[in-house]
């Protein structure tokens, strides 16, 4: 009998040698047959419009269908294991948002290896903002810093899941300050809860909470982007306002099984990168607050490594335990 660790070895040994021994036909020719999207969460959201936007774009650049599936479920794990485990041939690629790079770090934990997966090409990008109470009466994040030292103990900060939280945690770390975070299912439940007094603070990706800064009901105190907001002009930065360090952006991603050949990894990364810059959908990420993004292979993968330290930094000082 085999250890599990020798098992390993010769299983990833096998994937290795099968993506090596990939005819130089079937990679000239990719793609053959449909090529299969995997979306860590429910039809309907954000991660889901655009995976199903560039899908319907790639089905014109590859001439085979590019289908999406659903598979939600674990904070996003299902799909991502799904992936990892996935033959190496290009036919399924998986669209996440920075989930992919925070469960590592917040789950005593996974189902997979964060080595597992090959980062393949970024579609866009978001900035978080700092979004208040109209009547909370801060303009910056250094008021904001010093609102929270003068009230500490009775200042709640929403928190609508791991990504707004942990964007809350590195502003508080930054700022030295204590926050009081209250849990809720979700930004739209967490955006109320400002609405209704409840809570007086949110970090939250800025396509979740456009509208209501727009209407007046809630106030952007700051972007967290390296620069303003096309859609909140008039917004500054964290950067701009007293927190240079403080830059956190929300971003979609598409990664395949480590062992994919590099040929089709650049394959597909040349198509999405003309795909995100097509009018329309430059157009359509507009609408939704959002930036499209190209950068190579390398790029993107130093990218994601990079994310996977920042995060599992910021879980550490944070001091938040682990979820089992």
């Amino acid at each position: 009998m085999f250890s599990a660790a020798a098992a390993r070895i010769i299983a990833g040994a096998a994937v290795i040698l099968a993506a090596a021994t990939t005819p130089l036909a079937a990679i000239a020719q990719y793609p053959e047959r449909p090529v299969r999207i995997l979306v860590p969460y429910q039809p309907g959201g954000a991660t889901d419009i655009v995976a199903r936007l560039v899908a319907q774009k790639l089905t014109e650049d590859f001439k085979r269908p590019v289908i999406v599936e659903n598979r939600p479920g674990a904070a996003g794990m299902i799909a991502v294991t799904a992936v990892a485990n996935a033959t190496p041939d290009g036919y399924t690629i998986l669209v996440d948002a920075p989930g992919v790079v925070l469960n590592p770090s917040l789950y005593r934990k996974i189902p997979y290896d964060p080595k597992d997966l090959q980062p393949v090409a970024q579609l866009m990008a978001t900035p978080f903002v700092i979004v208040a109470h109209p009547g909370l009466p801060i303009r910056s994040v250094t008021e904001l810093a010093e609102y929270a030292r003068k009230n500490a103990g009775k200042f709640n900060v929403a928190a609508g899941g791991n990504s707004t939280q942990l964007a809350g945690e590195m502003f508080r770390l930054i700022a030295n300050v204590e926050f009081t975070f209250v849990p809720y299912k979700g930004v739209a439940p967490a955006a109320t809860s400002l609405l209704t007094g409840e809570t007086q603070l949110l970090f939250s990706d800025l396509t979740s909470v456009a509208q209501l800064i727009t209407s007046g009901r809630l106030r952007a105190i700051a972007v967290a982007g390296a620069m303003r907001s096309s859609m909140l002009p008039d917004v500054p930065t964290a950067r701009e306002t007293g927190m240079p360090e403080y830059v956190v952006m929300q971003w979609f991603g598409t990664f395949v099984p480590a062992a994919t050949p590099p040929d089709i990894v650049r394959r597909i990364n040349a198509a999405i990168n003309r795909v995100v810059m097509l009018p329309d959908v430059v157009a359509r990420l507009a609408a939704l607050g959002a930036e499209p993004v190209t950068l190579s292979v390398e790029a993107f993968s130093q990218f994601y490594r990079d994310e996977l330290v920042r995060w599992k930094d910021v879980v550490a000082r944070a001091k938040m335990p682990l979820i089992d």
